[in-house]
């Protein structure tokens, strides 16, 4: 999101949170009331399968947005958010968000909603990238993208525990383990103090 956008969504922010990694900050059937912005840190969002198993259906980085739903309807939470590391997050409540596009041009209300288009585009695309891909190859294309997005082939692998990156990979964490391993082996990667990589 633009950051001239952020700016107006900030001003009206009610609420600006500090959350310790770990803190659960909606759940299942939780009314959705409120709009949240990410100022600082990470979020996962996440559902329960029949099992009770967790997964992870997006992260939420800085200046992200979740929960547009809050300020154009009333309903429900169907997933889960979780900080993964500690965060800084802002929320704005309906009638606060309704003054305010009365006030400012319809692109505000424009932006959230390709906003809200882009993650399910983004959700399409991760399982298309994904899907087909055996746990090798799912491991592979995952640090090929974090190169990409960050823009360099040695780089910090995010913060995220072992459990949830085997999570956000629809693997187990032995299987992502023997993967690392395997990467390496095949001469793919180089790996440093466990958590920097870099793409050969």
């Amino acid at each position: 999101m633009d950051n001239a956008t952020l700016e107006k969504l900030t001003a009206i922010s009610t609420h600006q949170q500090r959350y310790a990694a770990g803190t659960t900050i909606y759940e299942a059937g939780s009314d959705v009331d409120r709009l949240l912005v990410v100022d600082r840190g990470r979020v996962k969002v996440y559902r329960l399968d029949e099992n009770g198993q967790e997964q992870i259906l997006y992260f939420l980085e800085e200046h992200a947005v979740d929960s547009e739903a809050a300020l154009f309807t009333d309903s429900i939470h169907h997933n889960f958010a979780e900080t993964v590391e500690d965060s800084l997050i802002c929320s704005i409540r309906k009638n606060d968000f309704q003054q305010l596009v009365q006030t400012t041009p319809p692109t505000l209300a424009v932006s959230l909603i390709n906003n809200f288009g882009n993650r399910l585009t983004d959700l399409e695309n991760r399982s298309a990238r994904y899907g087909t891909l055996t746990a090798h190859d799912r491991l592979k294309k995952y640090l090929e993208d974090t190169s990409e997005q960050i823009g360099s082939r040695y780089f910090k692998l995010p913060p995220l525990s072992k459990r949830d990156l085997a999570n956000w990979l629809s693997v187990t964490p032995e299987t992502l383990s023997r993967q690392f391993t395997k990467l390496i082996q095949e001469e793919i990667i180089e790996m440093q103090g466990g958590r920097m990589i870099k793409l050969k």
